[in-house]
Formats: C-alpha cells, structure tokens, sequence
C-alpha cells in the first residue's frame, strides 16, 4: 500500500533502509526477564471518530500485549497518506492500532484481544467484527 519496494520489518536483518516495523518505543513495568519489551497491560487512547472509538464508546481503555514491534513512527504519515490512520495510541503517542478509510472493517491493532477475550465476555473488537461489521453473526 505505500509503494515501497523494500519496506521490511526490524526483525529481519535485510539491509532494506525502508523499516516500516521497529522495536517498542517503551517496555511495559514489572517486564518479566527476557519477555518481549511490551507484555503486560497497557493504556491505549482512541481518536475521535474511529470505529475502536465506537466500538468501545470510550476515549481510553487498558488492552493487553505480548510484542516487540511496532510501527516506526517515520512512516506515520505514508501509512496515512495510504488511507492507514492510527487511531490508537500509547500513553507517549506511540501507535497502537490503525484503521483504512472507506474499509467496512480494517483494524490493525498492536494489542491483542484474544489475550483478553472469554467465551463468557468476549471481547469488544472481535465481538464488534462478528456482529454486522464483519458479517457473520446475527
């Protein structure tokens, strides 16, 4: 989507001088010794106007985490220019979800809900995909 030939990931070695995907910014307190720099629970806070804002009807909600990349902030302003908004953010404005405009349902997030989804309360974003803006459950 943002026309970059060698856009790579930080976690491979590749050599490109396009990493659109980066080691966290910022580690999670009380880090367990060699777990991932972000594993833990963490504030994320939701833009106006998005659909995880509509979804969670709140401008903030603590989500869960177990990774080591994220979006390199370098390229914040391709991914929108891609129609890639972020629409989440951590505490220190590090991306942590992106939605596409004009998609019924394109919700990249860097938390997991499946961390904190049961089958008696599932959580709100996979709820909101299966319920209409997905399509599958009536």
């Amino acid at each position: 989507m943002l026309g970059i030939a060698d856009a790579d990931s930080g976690e491979r070695d590749s050599g490109s001088k396009n990493i659109v995907i980066t080691p966290v910014s910022c580690a999670v307190p009380n880090r367990a010794p060699n777990a991932p720099k972000l594993s833990g629970a963490g504030q994320v806070r939701i833009e106006k106007g998005s659909l995880l804002r509509s979804i969670y009807d709140s401008d903030a909600v603590d989500e869960e985490y177990f990774c080591n990349y994220e979006v390199n902030p370098e390229y914040e302003g391709k991914l929108e220019a891609a129609r890639l908004r972020v629409t989440a953010r951590g505490l220190r404005g590090e991306a942590r979800a992106v939605e596409m405009s004009g998609h019924p349902f394109f919700v990249a997030t860097l938390f997991q809900p499946q961390l904190s989804s049961t089958p008696d309360r599932p959580h709100p974003v996979l709820l909101a995909y299966l319920r209409g803006r997905g399509g599958v459950l009536s």
